[in-house]
């Protein structure tokens, strides 16, 4: 049977499972109690996520979400009284009695007047949700530099975050193996990173303006889309109610790299409002392997938001609305390089890139009685880009639209039903012209304008009681070119035994067109020309996995082990050959299978509450087909080891984190018909990296230091044909390590509460 129609046949078999689903959650009922958990602390009330809530003298419990809600069955509960729990706070019990909704706030634990945290707050975590969500909060991203959002995943072994232009440092972030793509990277629950602003947007976010990470893998809610299908990266920007009244943050490295941002928040009765701002400042110019080419770009940047938030935790009617603008400068290249003289020229090497863009969203909800909701969602924004790589000019430009609005309704006491309308625009024009004679042969404009209404709905219920509940969504699409888009999605959570053993499992399709220039920018920098082979058609896949958390504890000693499977299929993949011509790059249709298995293993445990150990394996098979002969993803390490221990002894001012990353071998793409000065092995070997930073804590600052990179591993020779950069063998996209040696850094935290 064909792949396509195997493909198609599959999907339609889970839509109508899922629509059957739908239709009988309205028939399912249990008891159960809702309620919500705030913490009070220094005159300020704000929702616990991750709070141990359970009935009295029993087992049976749960556990907050981010947002401190809960939900809890009532069935065969003869006391009702909950007892909640959460470090930090003084334990509670409060009387539900029949109540259907229960609000609980828990006070900080106090000695005379200091506020003493018996228990940090977990830095990273699982939600209880029936989609596996693994937290990442702001105490995590204190263990590093975290300078941007690029910078947060370290000591995450889901997230993978690859260099994807050697010369002007861009990145992306991976999950599953699959390439950024496949991965959506949302701010505040809004897709304003999609198509060109991905490129650098995931290092224009400063590491001091997020709250938290929210990484979803593999299919989700069809809430967020039709293309989402390697899973989600959920960035919640700080707003009044997380952010200290005032906070500066100062940063050098050992390039000289300077970077300086600060937030200040404030309240006028019923509104508040965050106001942040950020800066980098470039680097000196450095080329310590001697290749004459900059080891880092100079980058200048600077970033201002502000966000306005309309309601407290007891209205109705909640808003927030944010705008933000983003101007950045990166020029990478030959270290004598200079952008008034030799831009676009044939004198010496270099890249270049200018960015302007702005954007606005907005987010409004409002309760009706019976716990209704209405969920109205809006985005829009500009980005304008204008670069040069070599004598290849590239400008791009990007107009965006997203509106979201949902209802919810709670169908019984166990089942909810959200249903809704999304309308999805977004216009992109690039342009590339050859500046010099040339014989690659891609220049010339590329427009791509999507215009996609689409409906969605989906439910969730419990099924037996607290131990199966299910989440089943379907959503269907109008492509303004490739027509309908049909998309299932199914997710199942089984909690055998009691809270701390959950199985969760996912399945559901994806559909995505691809952006080649922005995805594969690191190719305008090589002197390979880019081959279209064919029209290129929409990619099509289908995820699956499964997922086991098991959570373990005693008096001082407490953790989990988290294990999971999740497994890729493509019915179409535009996949770049890089091996049948070095001097090309040919782009095609999938023309047999491909496919990414990924597994991984994490143990977190913690000992007396004062350290911390993580220790996590992940292995990638990712392989594809073409003519008949099966090749393995290159650039991927198929082996993965992340270990990560953080020191905060209790009542000390210091604290002490470090990290250890090995990443196995890749395979490379073939050179062999390149002169011998300019080939290279078809495998890379292995490294490590090691970092640590040491952090002081005063009054009103925080001093913190550390190393990236202390073992000083790079990659050599990462350009091929340094030597002659505008002859026929340059290439830049061969990066498979870090390029950068051992780098120390400094930096100061001042904050007002």
């Amino acid at each position: 049977m064909p792949r396509n129609l195997k493909f198609e046949k599959m999907k339609n078999k889970i839509t109508i499972l899922i629509f059957l689903i739908l239709s009988l959650s309205y028939s399912l009922f249990a008891q159960n109690t809702k309620g919500r958990v705030f913490g009070s602390a220094e005159n300020k009330k704000e929702p616990l996520g991750d709070v141990i809530v359970k009935w009295i003298n029993t087992t049976k419990g749960t556990l907050t979400d981010e947002k401190g809600n809960f939900e809890i069955s009532s069935a065969n509960i003869t006391d009702k009284r909950l007892v909640v729990m959460d470090a930090g706070y003084k334990t509670d019990t409060v009387d539900a009695g029949n109540k259907d909704y229960i609000e609980v706030i828990l006070k900080a634990n106090v000695v005379t007047e200091e506020i003493i945290v018996e228990g940090e707050k977990k830095s990273s975590h699982f939600e209880s949700s029936i989609q596996k969500t693994e937290v990442l909060s702001s105490i995590e991203f204190k263990k590093e530099s975290c300078c941007d959002l690029s910078g947060c995943f370290g000591r995450n072994s889901s997230v993978d975050v690859q260099v994807t232009d050697l010369l002007t440092d861009s990145k992306e972030l991976k999950l599953l193996g699959l390439e950024g793509a496949y991965s959506t990277v949302l701010v505040d629950n809004m897709p304003v990173m999609g198509g060109l602003v991905s490129k650098y947007g995931v290092s224009s976010i400063a590491g001091t303006l997020i709250d938290k990470i929210m990484i979803s893998k593999g299919a989700n809610s069809v809430f967020q889309g039709y293309e989402t299908i390697g899973g989600s990266v959920n960035v919640l920007l700080k707003s009044f109610d997380n952010s200290d009244k005032l906070f500066l943050n100062a940063f050098m490295n050992s390039g000289l790299e300077k970077q300086f941002n600060g937030n200040y928040a404030n309240a006028f009765k019923k509104w508040n409002t965050l106001f942040s701002f950020q800066t980098v400042q470039k680097s000196m110019r450095m080329d310590d392997n001697g290749d004459a080419f900059l080891d880092n770009p100079l980058v200048t940047r600077y970033y201002v938001y502000n966000k306005w938030n309309y309601g407290g935790p007891e209205d109705k009617t909640k808003l927030y609305a944010v705008v933000n603008y983003w101007n950045e400068e990166r020029v990478g290249g030959q270290k004598d390089f200079d952008t008034d003289k030799d831009e676009a020229s044939t004198t010496v090497y270099g890249q270049t890139v200018k960015i302007q863009s702005g954007a606005a969203y907005t987010r409004f909800l409002h309760a009706f009685s019976g716990d209704k909701v209405l969920k109205v969602l809006a985005a829009g924004g500009l980005y304008d880009s204008k670069s040069f790589y070599g004598t290849t000019k590239y400008d791009g430009r990007q107009k965006d639209f997203y509106t979201n609005i949902a209802y919810e309704v709670p169908v019984t006491k166990s089942s909810l039903l959200r249903a809704g309308f999304t309308y999805k625009y977004q216009n992109i024009k690039e342009d590339i012209i050859f500046t010099q004679p040339t014989t690659k042969t891609y220049n010339g404009e590329y427009l791509k304008n999507e215009s996609v209404p689409g409906v969605f709905a989906e439910g969730s219920v419990d099924i037996i009681k607290d131990k199966v509940s299910l989440l089943a969504g379907l959503r269907y699409d109008y492509h303004n070119e490739h027509k309908s888009i049909v998309t299932p999605r199914i997710l199942l959570k089984i909690e055998p035994v009691h809270e701390y053993t959950i199985i969760r499992a996912s399945f559901g399709t994806g559909f995505r067109t691809i952006n080649l220039f922005t995805e594969h920018t690191n190719i305008l920098a090589s002197s390979r020309n880019i081959i279209i082979s064919e029209k290129l058609n929409p990619e099509k896949m289908i995820n699956y996995g499964i997922n086991l958390v098991q959570y373990f504890g005693s008096r001082h000693v407490a953790g989990n082990v988290n294990i999971d499977f999740y497994r890729t299929e493509f019915s179409n993949k535009i996949i770049p050959d890089y091996d049948e011509n070095p001097t090309e790059v040919i782009f095609s249709n999938l023309n047999g299978n491909a496919e990414s298995n990924v597994l991984q293993s994490d143990l977190a445990v913690n000992f007396y509450s004062i350290f911390d150990l993580r220790v996590s394996y992940k292995f990638i098979d990712s392989r594809y087909e073409k003519n008949g002969i099966e090749y393995v993803q290159p650039f991927n390490a198929k082996h993965r080891v992340l270990s990560a221990v953080s020191f905060r002894p209790l009542k000390s001012t210091w604290s002490f984190d470090g990290k250890l990353q090995w990443f196995g071998k890749q395979r490379l793409p073939s050179t062999s018909s390149n002169p011998p000065q300019y080939q290279r092995p078809t495998e890379s070997q292995p490294y490590t990296i090691i970092g640590a930073q040491i952090t002081k804590s005063l009054k009103y600052f925080e001093i913190y230091g550390g190393v990236d990179n202390l073992l000083d591993f790079r990659q050599e020779n990462p350009i091929i044909s340094a030597d002659n950069p505008f002859g026929p063998y340059f290439d830049t996209s061969f990066i498979w390590g870090p390029t950068k040696g051992r780098e120390f850094y400094l930096g100061l935290r001042f904050v007002v509460k």
